[in-house]
């Protein structure tokens, strides 16, 4: 099994280095290129389905990158970082040791912790394991996302190599099942 994993496209929080999470943001212009981009790299690789984040930013991502008009389902367990009070914060002022650590379930009161996330992804993955053997998925999700399953297939809990991967905006990454 390939999975295939893409970055949305830039939002104007990613450009002001601001907390996203999971509000409805559309591409920006910049976003709608990044994504077109990866159309041309995806264009001719063989994709059985598109799992995608429920969120605008994603689904305008895929949008634009499903010009095989590949099924598409979504689902919730993809998407971004549930942040509550600490949306639209400067990045510059979060505490990544704290913010990245395997142990927090929740953060600053009511901020979803990475451990949350990697739960979330962990079932994800098992279960498009079991679903979709011998197939090729393309998920289409956010930063944090990337970065869990990136941690997942790579074995890491290091908070310092955690914080060392980041999957830009537009950009894929492949993984072998």
């Amino acid at each position: 099994m390939k999975l295939y994993v893409i970055r949305h496209g830039e939002v104007d929080i990613n450009k002001k280095g601001l907390l996203n999470g999971r509000n409805n943001t559309h591409l920006t212009t910049t976003g709608i290129n990044q994504a077109k981009q990866a159309s041309e790299l995806l264009k001719n690789i063989k994709i059985d389905i598109i799992i995608c984040s429920p969120l605008k930013r994603t689904i305008e991502t895929t949008e634009i990158i499903n010009i095989n008009h590949i099924p598409v389902i979504y689902d919730n367990r993809i998407l971004e970082r549930d942040t509550k009070s600490m949306m639209y914060q400067s990045f510059k002022q979060v505490n990544l040791n704290y913010f990245y650590n395997l142990e927090n379930k929740i953060l600053y009161k009511d901020c979803e912790g990475f451990k949350s996330i990697m739960m979330r992804i962990t079932d994800f993955i098992e279960d498009i394991q079991k679903q979709y053997k011998e197939k090729s998925v393309l998920v289409v999700t956010h930063g944090d996302i990337c970065k869990a399953i990136y941690c997942y297939f790579n074995h890491i809990s290091d908070v310092s190599k955690i914080i060392q991967f980041q999957q830009d905006n537009g950009a894929i990454a492949q993984y072998e099942i």
